[in-house]
């Protein structure tokens, strides 16, 4: 199929669906791919911190301020994808307390807001908090949900003329005279073609940025930095707890609707797919997540992820930690190639900033003044219910009024909700569900709803094709996260769950033994 556009963007994780809000707002004509879902990357694999910058003002000043204002910008936009919890910078004993006033000092330089408090009224804000911290100072963090917020962009987009393609990946690149003429790409689902002429073509691929650069015979510096985090069952703080010391791992906890996530850690990928998460890992984790808050030690968690940072190295550095958070936009005319643009690195929070940066430079190579209007306009989600507390007040309503079936037990999933997301996106795989509402996102991980899924998809679609192996393909994704941190309780429970799919699904079973071995 031949297709024809302005701008074809390339990547579909927060900056890319981003580029499109903006670009069609401005009334440009856009098309996205994305060879898996949207989130596919970095964006649905993060903290879900909502930056103050305070983390980046004593080692990356510039990409601190860029945070801070995108963090206002983001509030006023995007409220409903916004838990503003504010956040706590902490000091451990064996921290000391020498970059205390430095990081004030930087904060303030920074137009960040901070507030000295002390321990007892951090205690009191935080009952879970460590009690022998020796200090702490409060900052505007906050939590976000990215899936929220990329779906909300990716729905304005559409609102105003922009066109998503998902599971579609670009397979060759044709240059000729100095221009990108044509992409062509594959329907990963069905296999369908598409020969896509565009007059700009934007790289917005994060973490395999070069993996489409090769194409055209360009390499950027990039390094891929690994990061794992863990969720807990439950909700250890109200504010994202940070410990105030040089870049290490283990030294956030997040809140995050009903969970914690501990993070990060920082290691060397060569490899922008490499989202398994070692034991070490997972034991590094809770010990320093254990010293910010000790009741860490005894919590059962319910999952494990991790997400690869391309992070853009204008120098060599002996660690990673040291690189930017900054983003880098990157005309490829000083290449020889005068419509292709990459845009790399960067920050969940600073999505918008890139995108609005990406279309300027796009409207400008253009010759059009077009002015970019996504700082000021909401997206179009700002009056859907927001967390638990939201839904057990509609669940209550709904009980009142009718008679009501919930998918999912653990986050109060109602059947409409998915029937309404079923009806409105045309997904092309099951697994996509996941990522549109809060189904599986519990403590059983999809045990005790994956099924209910399916039973639904099938009254929905009765064509459905092979529903054993889409029921496998859910649980399989499921044991992705659930392995790393499999004992205790969690053991206990997928032991009775592999009971379950093995005896009432018939999903596994041992191979029969030859007869001569009876």
């Amino acid at each position: 199929m031949k297709i024809k556009t302005e701008v074809l963007i390339i990547g579909g994780g927060a900056t890319g669906t981003g580029i499109a809000r903006d670009l069609s707002l401005r009334g440009i004509p856009t098309i996205l791919i994305e060879k898996g879902d949207l989130l596919s990357g970095a964006s649905g694999r993060n903290h879900g911190l909502l930056h103050s910058g305070a983390r980046y003002a004593l080692t990356d000043p510039e990409a601190a301020k860029e945070c801070i204002i995108e963090n206002g910008i983001l509030k006023k936009i995007a409220p409903h994808c916004i838990e503003d919890t504010g956040g706590l910078f902490v000091g451990l004993p064996e921290d000391g307390s020498k970059l205390k006033d430095q990081f004030i000092k930087a904060c303030k330089k920074a137009e960040i807001p901070t507030q000295i408090i002390s321990r007892d009224e951090a205690l009191f804000l935080e009952p879970n908090l460590n009690p022998n911290i020796t200090f702490c100072i409060k900052v505007p963090d906050g939590a976000i949900d990215p899936f929220e917020l990329v779906f909300d962009n990716k729905r304005d987009a559409e609102i105003h003329g922009g066109t998503f393609f998902l599971h579609t990946e670009a397979t060759q690149i044709i240059v000729e005279k100095n221009k990108v003429k044509r992409v062509l790409a594959k329907d990963l689902t069905n296999e369908d073609h598409y020969d896509i002429e565009a007059s700009f073509v934007i790289n917005a691929t994060g973490a395999w940025v070069n993996h489409l650069l090769r194409y055209v015979g360009l390499k950027l510096p990039m390094a891929l930095s690994k990061g794992s985090l863990l969720l807990t069952n439950k909700r250890l703080n109200q504010m994202v707890i940070n410990r105030l010391r040089p870049p290490s791992d283990g030294d956030i906890i997040v809140p995050n609707k009903t969970v914690s996530i501990l993070g990060t850690t920082s290691l060397r990928s060569e490899e922008p797919n490499d989202f398994d998460v070692n034991p070490n890992e997972v034991s590094l984790l809770i010990e320093e997540g254990a010293k910010l808050i000790p009741s860490v030690k005894s919590t059962r968690f319910i999952r494990a992820y991790a997400g690869v940072r391309p992070l853009f190295m204008s120098e060599k550095k002996g660690d990673d930690r040291e690189i930017s958070r900054g983003f880098v936009l990157i005309d490829h005319e000083r290449d020889g190639i005068n419509n292709l643009i990459t845009i790399t690195g960067g920050k969940l929070i600073t999505y918008r900033l890139m995108a609005e940066k990406t279309a300027d430079l796009i409207c400008q190579k253009m010759g059009i003044n077009k002015t970019c209007s996504t700082h000021l306009r909401p997206l179009p989600g700002v009056n859907r219910k927001k967390d638990l507390k939201d839904r057990l007040k509609s669940l209550d309503t709904s009980l009142s009024k009718k008679r009501t079936e919930i998918l999912c037990d653990c986050e109060l999933v109602e059947r409409e909700e998915f029937e309404e997301v079923f009806k409105n996106e045309n997904l092309k795989d099951p697994l996509d569900i996941l990522h549109r509402i809060r189904l599986a996102k519990g403590t059983c991980q999809g045990g005790f709803c994956l099924y209910r899924l399916l039973g639904v998809l099938i009254e929905l679609n009765k064509e459905i094709e092979e529903p054993v192996n889409i029921l496998k393909n859910l649980l399989e994704e499921r044991w992705k996260g659930i392995r790393p941190i499999l004992w205790g309780t969690s053991l206990q429970e997928e032991e009775l769950l592999e009971g379950i799919y093995k005896g009432i699904f018939n999903l596994s079973s041992p191979s029969p033994l030859p007869v001569e071995d009876i």
